[in-house]
């Protein structure tokens, strides 16, 4: 204790604490009658999880921009290896197409452009010589997004693949 009247010896924590002792009662009665106190420990409530701040930033760095042409060329390689020598199948364009689409969502991603958020899209259909138009409309800000876009088709299959980046501020 110290010889100062009010104050005691020991430091309040200004942690928020449960006061549960962990190691039992806090006073132990030994054989000769005297008591000894025994140390308690504290178990402290920390924050679930971290808030951050924000940052302030409106646009992406020079060097972490959408790039199409980077974007069209893998498109372009996953639908060649993908594709190449497949005929048309009703019944399995529609895995095949949610296949593509994950495939190249993969292949974007690995770019690593932070604060794009990916669409990806993929058109499959037969090739008999009809005329077809795929078509989009975006509201975007086109200083920062951007898309790439690939036909690709074989003897008797086509297919369409785009992939929009659009920046998340």
């Amino acid at each position: 204790m110290t010889d100062r009247p009010g104050i005691s010896g020991r430091r309040r924590t200004i942690l928020k604490s449960s006061g549960t002792n962990l190691l039992g009662p806090s006073k132990k009665q030994s054989g000769t009658g005297a008591s000894e106190t025994t140390g308690t420990i504290d178990v402290i409530h920390r924050p679930s999880h971290c808030r951050l701040e924000n940052n302030y930033r409106l646009g992406p760095a020079e060097t972490g921009r959408f790039q199409a042409h980077k974007v069209e060329q893998a498109i372009k390689e996953v639908l060649q290896s993908r594709l190449a020598g497949l005929s048309y199948d009703h019944s399995t364009c529609n895995a095949l197409s949610k296949e593509l689409v994950a495939d190249i969502h993969r292949r974007v991603k690995d770019f690593n452009w932070r604060r794009y958020r990916l669409v990806c899209h993929v058109t499959l259909g037969q090739d008999t010589g009809q005329g077809t138009q795929v078509a989009s409309r975006c509201l975007w800000d086109a200083k920062h997004d951007s898309y790439g876009s690939v036909r690709y088709s074989n003897n008797n299959l086509f297919a369409v693949a785009q992939c929009y980046g659009v920046y998340f501020e």
